[in-house]
């Protein structure tokens, strides 16, 4: 019948429908949202940089060197102790993902009738909470109905600001704004290609014509807006129409890249991960490198020393051992040692420093 008639993209096919006739959720404003401030596993899930990011760190501190000290002498062979220790590596990805997500890591000790530890797993932070008492502080741990003791459950927080005990701020909990923006565009120009890039368009028809036409211009416009290999198509009419696109912000006015780049920076600020590992173009090669030392001297190797008196203090010291990083074994690491020898001994050829400045500065002792 004639009238005015509007052209949008639903779940399926192009629809057409009079104005009177629209379904409530086409007038929905549709828009990028924001995950809420706790639900940072879904924007971890839909945010790439998120994701990467997070990975990165866990990755980078799940490989550090480390090894073993017993009876106060290194070894790399994992001691003799009561319970597996076989996966460490794994292990230690786990504890930081979560540290880094959710700002707290907890490892279940079971033990037997004496106390003994024999067994560690993770347990995961959103299913644990520590019960605190004003006078005591830290008195018990509770998970799915069941009261742990704190002897039972090695806890591993990042630091607090805001209170004196208890789990800090996670990285990933500043990241959240701007991962949202991320999500939100991503999912904006998701739309707009699933609907063939065309803004919602009013037909209207003019006069009375046969039903006949009506069924050929509905059919036109199925193949012709449904996608954007059809957007070409021609078709011809003896009845007199108006087509009239509805307003539609334009990509170019959102300045979408330069917004994208900003939010993706400022998550890797709030990770602490360096611009250039997570842009392949962030950086020339000698700027890459030392954005990886950076990466370990601030980011990394901090994370390492928490966890590593964690473990020790809750689980290895009560059976005489310690475990040890040892990032200065890492390749970048050893690169950097090697330049820095090589230029104090060219110094000291020179004639510019001494042989026991040169000592001092390589380590030596004596």
């Amino acid at each position: 019948m004639p009238g005015t008639y509007l052209l949008y993209g639903g779940e399926g096919a192009l629809k057409s429908v009079s104005l009177d006739g629209l379904p409530p959720e086409a007038w929905q404003v549709v828009r990028g949202d924001v995950a809420a401030p706790n639900d940072v596993i879904a924007l971890y899930k839909s945010a790439a940089w998120l994701y990467r990011a997070v990975e990165q760190r866990a990755a980078a501190l799940s490989a550090l060197p480390y090894a073993w000290v017993v009876d106060g002498r290194e070894q790399s062979e994992p001691p003799r102790l009561p319970f597996e220790i076989a996966r460490l590596p794994e292990m230690l990805n786990q504890i930081e993902g979560w540290l880094t997500l959710y700002g707290a890591a907890y490892l279940y000790k079971g033990m037997n009738a004496a106390r003994r530890v024999r067994s560690v797993r993770p347990i995961h932070p959103r299913t644990i909470k520590p019960v605190f008492d004003d006078a005591r502080g830290l008195v018990a741990y509770e998970r799915g109905g069941e009261r742990l003791s704190p002897d039972e459950v090695c806890a591993i927080w990042m630091p607090v600001r805001e209170a004196e005990i208890g789990a800090g701020f996670a990285p990933a909990q500043a990241a959240l704004a701007a991962a949202g923006v991320v999500r939100g565009a991503n999912a904006l120009i998701d739309q707009m290609y699933a609907q063939g890039v065309l803004a919602p368009t009013i037909i209207t028809v003019e006069g009375m014509p046969p039903s006949q036409e009506l069924e050929k211009l509905e059919s036109w416009v199925e193949r012709s807006f449904a996608g954007i290999r059809n957007a070409f198509r021609t078709i011809a009419l003896r009845a007199g129409i108006r087509v009239e696109p509805l307003g539609m912000v334009k990509l170019t006015d959102l300045a979408m890249v330069e917004l994208t780049t900003s939010k993706r920076e400022e998550i890797a600020t709030a990770l602490g991960v360096p611009h250039s590992l997570l842009f392949s173009s962030a950086a020339n090669y000698a700027t890459a490198q030392q954005d990886v030392l950076t990466f370990y001297d601030t980011t990394i190797i901090p994370q390492a020393q928490l966890i590593e008196a964690a473990l020790n203090e809750s689980i290895f010291a009560r059976y005489g051992v310690r475990l040890k990083f040892k990032p200065e074994l890492l390749p970048v690491y050893q690169t950097r040692e090697a330049e820095k020898t090589a230029r104090t001994l060219s110094l000291y050829k020179a004639g510019i420093v001494t042989r026991d400045e040169v000592r001092a500065a390589l380590g030596f002792e004596g």
